[in-house]
């Protein structure tokens, strides 16, 4: 078992280093932890000197803290024998941090969030006036700001393709794709912004290197099968709308692609 003042003293030093790090929480923390053990055991008076030194400064620099004094109506001291009441200050103090940082947090977020929406809207107005590469960077600005808000990239693929542009929708359609392969909206989208730039190829090859990358899917496949039919490519088109039915027998759509592929392939 740890020797209990050796703990205690670890404990109070990396309170203290901490304090000196510019950290918050962690030196209340530690200090808390050294005050639990300090109460529940026997300390010889010789290690409970050496302690309570360390304590005083500890608590002193707690105290010097801003976000720490703004609850405090007077600075944390220590007195032999008061480790309870100390210890019973403490722990109110680093639950309240813990709310701060938590609405701090949350507030981040939200902060965050409202930024991406504004991005986007902007961005919708540039396309729809033709302003492409005012678009573009609020677009950018919206996927900078990205953590979890994952369906933005379909969202502003979607304003593009609504504004028929088509070509720069690639790129918010291969992050879609990454987060869901199977986003059947995506794949429909991807074979729509083929055909309308002519570049059937383009297409293609962008949802291969997603197939590779992540898996083959029902509406992956599916979606590469229309662009071999687009190219006239039947035994390619049958191959991969098979596929998509192995993975989903359900499709009533790729079912009766299959049919027409399957006739024009055996009739090439």
């Amino acid at each position: 078992m740890a020797n209990p003042v050796q703990t205690v003293v670890q404990h109070l030093n990396r309170s203290k280093a901490a304090f000196l790090k510019g950290e918050t929480l962690r030196p209340l923390v530690s200090v808390a932890e050294a005050l639990k053990i300090v109460i529940t055991t026997q300390i010889h008076s010789q290690d409970m000197s050496k302690i309570a030194t360390l304590l005083r400064d500890n608590l002193q620099n707690i105290s010097k803290m801003q976000e720490v004094a703004k609850h405090l109506p007077e600075p944390l001291t220590y007195q032999p024998g008061a480790e309870k009441q100390i210890l019973a200050q403490i722990i109110p103090l680093v639950k309240t941090l813990h709310k701060e940082r938590k609405r701090e947090g949350m507030d981040a977020v939200r902060a965050r969030k409202l930024k991406i929406d504004h991005a986007i809207i902007h961005g919708t107005k540039a396309v729809q006036a033709g302003k492409f590469d005012e678009a573009k960077k609020y677009f950018r600005e919206a996927t900078n700001l990205h953590t979890d808000e994952d369906a933005m990239f379909l969202i502003i693929a979607d304003r593009l393709q609504a504004a028929e542009v088509y070509k720069e929708s690639f790129e918010y359609l291969r992050s879609a794709l990454q987060v869901n392969p199977n986003d059947r909206k995506a794949c429909d989208m991807v074979v729509t912004a083929s055909e309308k730039i002519g570049n059937i190829e383009r297409g293609a090859i962008l949802l291969k290197k997603i197939s590779d990358k992540k898996g083959a899917t029902a509406h992956l496949n599916f979606a590469l099968a229309r662009l071999s039919g687009a190219k006239k490519q039947w035994a390619e088109a049958e191959k991969f709308a098979t596929a998509a039915l192995e993975l989903n027998p359900s499709l009533l759509d790729v079912q009766k692609f299959l049919r027409k592929v399957s006739a024009k392939a055996a009739k090439a």
